[in-house]
């Protein structure tokens, strides 16, 4: 049978109530003729009965008699057609918006073009905390929507910062907390959560709230991101709010994406989701004048009276062809007075983006660790976009002691005459020498400073050297008791080695037997026990450039030039290496820097590696053919074995315990990075430190700690040695110290955290991007000024009107209902019986 209903209307306080009657009529004319049929027949065959069975009582009692049981049949009929009363009710879904707001970090710039001073311009992030306070835009969007702020940089934040309810006169609380539909139920869930990343505050105790007023703005907008993913941001607010009554998205930015997705993509997914995105461009749209330093290079660790190099390089944006000062200055490190002025110089400054490299030639005269600052100056008349990058920070040290090199050779191989003599002609070198092949008991002349005839035996003889470098040793001629003492001083007390591969003994240590396998340990590869045939043409003949992975691009020591890029550039115009010792894989933490294409490999060779082996590093090269680097310049030789050598000894010049050694894997992070810190700490024996952990106290800029302080952690499988991390949440120098166990004594590094230079590479507003994205959804570009007059008109009201089940209540099923029937036929037999005709 087939529902029908009957409607009626009630109003309920401010929601509609709709209650509608429904009977389960025959569905087709079948259903009708045979249900029909069925109640003429009982109907005519109940009065044929009834007026054959009273024909001898008086009429009134077959009235009576014929009433009682079509009473019974009309009730029957009437359960039959099963009456039900449907009540529903109508509420509200809101139409809804998202809005955008940038805290990258290139919202710290100023928000418009002065020439006053840079406190007479606000931020773009003051800017913005205005627009949401000061003009009515959230109230104009309010009158249509709910609204939902987000705050975004390298991601969306997780929930939303606030949600600010529909003041639609159709929505029945205009609280937002009226039933919603499935299609808005993640939105809802969104909607519960108030407060986002950062700390952001929360508003409303996690419900939506009616104004900004009592909510911390100041922490939703200010800029914190290292980076711009618009075109993901967009995406993700897609991807959770999408739906039939989301209307749009207005974005609050200065369009600066440089990272993820592109926008583009992110303006077609909208439009396929007929959600339009309108745009607020913060910013200038005019060349910022600025004047930044990108970077300082400079080593880290020098020697007393040895002079070296720090070089500044400056990019300047509008101010082309202007001349500026730029100063170094220096302190002693942990001296809180301003820096003295060491050396002025006077440059002009190049086209805009063009890197210019300042070089100051320095001459310590003084051992300690200083802070050397360069500063540029303003040109005359300019107000910068930021001063806070016209300042940056390098911390060096400066030992007083040579550092003491011992040389092995299985042979005379013209890399090994080479380093050799460079290392001796360095003042701040001292060599020593154990040439295998010499003929025991003969004199020979070699450049060094002094000329062993054995490899030392002794713990004094050997701990007094910071750097080992083998060339293709043969490590046959040293004893156990040697090969065990080689190895405790690189574990134990930071000793560096740096192996170099060969094709005469190497070989043999890649098939030795178990009592050379503790130097195979030492190595930062797996040695092949098979050479390739080096003589077969014509690949022995071919020289191949190294490979090298982004480690090996970073790595400092590999760098032929104080600027990365023309160190590239040598490295490309660099012939290449004709042998390369071929290897089997690479030890577990081992970092690679260079690969050799050799074509009759089935993977390539390693040409350089390093490992940490306890607190000691050890430095792998396959080929002792370096020297063919003085094709370009013998000053690129030079200078590559005075870094290499530097490289391997850093762990024993600047340690600053006998018990203990601070690692870290570079001296230089961008904000937001986490910093890694390796610690090899010994017991009172001397043996690994084996407790859990180790506290490790962390100094930021402004000299305060870090809280809570981060520990180093035990690493089970090798004793002693310990790892921890912590992240750089602001620019400037760190300084990591480590209390040895039950002692007084600190080891200690520095490590400079730098602004990434993303955010600062295009900072002016893009306000084409943001036209694009307005105008491939149908939206609308504003300017702060005209966002609250502009941009609520293009964004259609979708708020929907829905009805919502509430019950289902069956009419003819009560008491009274059975009890009529009961009554009716009772009476009915009661009459029978008082007349007889039962």
């Amino acid at each position: 049978m087939a529902p029908s209903s009957i409607t009626t209307l009630a109003q309920q306080s401010s929601e509609m109530v709709i209650r509608a009657v429904e009977y389960s009529w025959p569905r087709t004319g079948t259903d009708w003729l045979l249900y029909g049929g069925a109640f003429a027949i009982a109907l005519i065959l109940t009065v044929w009965l009834y007026r054959r069975d009273t024909r001898a009582v008086h009429p009134v009692w077959a009235v009576w008699l014929t009433a009682l049981r079509l009473g019974v049949l009309v009730g029957l009929i009437v359960i039959a057609i099963n009456p039900q009363e449907r009540t529903q009710k109508s509420a509200f879904r809101p139409s809804r918006v998202a809005v955008l707001v940038d805290r990258s970090l290139s919202m710290q710039f100023p928000a418009t073009d002065s020439d006053g001073s840079a406190g007479d311009v606000p931020t773009r992030a003051e800017m913005v905390r205005d627009l949401l306070v000061k003009s009515d835009l959230l109230s104009r969007l309010q009158a249509d929507h709910q609204v939902s702020l987000f705050a975004f940089d390298a991601a969306v934040s997780d929930a939303p910062m606030a949600v600010l309810p529909s003041r639609d006169p159709r929505n029945p609380s205009q609280s937002g907390a009226g039933p919603v539909g499935t299609e808005s139920a993640a939105g809802a869930e969104q909607a519960a959560k108030v407060g986002g990343e950062s700390g952001s505050a929360q508003a409303g105790g996690g419900q939506p709230v009616e104004t900004l007023a009592d909510a911390d703005i100041d922490a939703w907008v200010r800029p914190v991101g290292l980076e711009t993913r618009l075109g993901e941001s967009l995406l993700e607010v897609l991807r959770r709010l999408g739906g039939k009554t989301f209307s749009g998205v207005v974005v609050i930015s200065d369009g600066a994406s440089n990272a993820g997705v592109d926008p583009a993509a992110a303006a077609q997914a909208a439009r396929a989701a007929r959600v339009r995105i309108c745009t607020v461009g913060v910013g200038s749209t005019a060349p910022p004048k600025n004047v930044r330093i990108v970077s300082i290079q400079s080593p880290t660790d020098v020697y007393l009276r040895d002079p070296f190099e720090l070089s500044a390089f400056i990019q300047a944006q509008g101010v082309e062809g202007r001349t500026v000062e730029v100063e170094l200055l220096s302190r002693p490190k942990g001296e809180t007075a301003e820096p003295a002025l060491i050396e002025k110089r006077v440059v002009r400054l190049p086209e805009n983006g063009v890197p210019l490299e300042v070089r100051f030639e320095q001459q310590p005269e003084s051992p300690g660790t200083f802070e050397f600052v360069v500063r540029v100056r303003s040109p005359a008349g300019v107000r910068e976009l930021s001063l806070d990058d016209n300042r940056r920070t390098r911390t060096i040290r400066v030992t007083d002691r040579k550092t003491r090199v011992l040389l092995l050779a299985g042979g005379p191989m013209r890399e090994y005459r080479f380093a050799r003599n460079i290392l001796y002609r360095h003042p701040s070198i001292e060599t020593h020498v154990w040439l295998q092949s010499a003929p025991a008991g003969q004199p020979i002349s070699q450049e060094c400073d002094k000329l062993l005839a054995a490899f030392p035996g002794s713990r004094e003889d050997l701990f007094q050297y910071d750097c080992v470098v083998c060339f293709d040793v043969d490590w046959r001629l040293l004893t156990t008791e040697q090969t065990r003492l080689l190895a405790e001083w690189v574990f134990s007390h930071a000793g560096g080695v740096i192996l170099f591969a060969g094709d005469v003994f190497t070989p043999q240590l890649a098939s030795a037997s178990d009592e050379r396998k503790e130097l195979q340990q030492l190595y930062p590869v797996v040695l092949n026990t098979v050479l390739f045939d080096l003589e077969s043409p014509p690949e022995s003949r071919t020289p191949w450039p190294p490979e090298f992975t982004p480690a090996g691009r970073e790595a400092g020591f590999l760098q032929l030039d104080d600027d990365p890029l023309t160190s590239q550039k040598l490295w490309a115009e660099f012939g290449g290496f004709y042998r390369c010792y071929p290897t089997a894989g690479t030890k577990a933490g081992a970092t690679v820097y260079a690969l050799f294409p050799d074509p009759r490999a089935a993977t390539p060779p390693v040409l350089a590696a390093s490992q940490f082996y306890g607190s000691g590093r050890v430095l792998y090269f396959g080929t002792a053919e370096f020297w063919r680097l003085r094709a370009l310049d013998e000053a690129y030789h030079e200078r590559f074995w005075t870094n290499v050598v530097r490289e391997a000894a850093q762990g024993r010049l600047t340690r600053g315990s006998t018990r203990g050694t601070l690692f870290l894997e570079r001296q230089q992070y961008y904000l937001g990075q986490t910093v890694r810190v390796r610690a090899q700490l010994l017991d009172a024996r001397y043996q690994g430190l084996q407790q859990p952990t180790v506290p490790m106290d962390v100094f930021g800029p402004d000299g305060r700690p870090i809280l809570p302080p981060p520990v180093l952690r035990f690493e089970k499988t090798r004793p002693g040695q310990y790892v921890g991390d912590f992240r750089a949440g602001r620019a400037g120098s760190y300084r990591i110290q480590v209390r040895i166990p039950d002692t007084d004594e600190v080891i200690e590094q520095t490590v400079d955290v730098l602004l990434p230079n993303l955010e600062a590479e295009q900072p002016r507003q893009n306000a084409q991007l943001l036209r694009m994205l307005a105008a491939e959804t149908g939206g609308v570009y504003a300017t702060p000024q005209e966002a609250a007059t502009l941009i609520p008109p293009r964004l259609p009201n979708l708020g929907q009107m829905f009805t919502i089940d509430e019950r289902l209540r069956t009419l003819w099923d009560r008491s009274w209902v059975l009890g009529l029937l009961v009554g009716l036929l009772s009476a009915e037999w009661l009459t029978r019986k008082l007349l007889k005709l039962a």
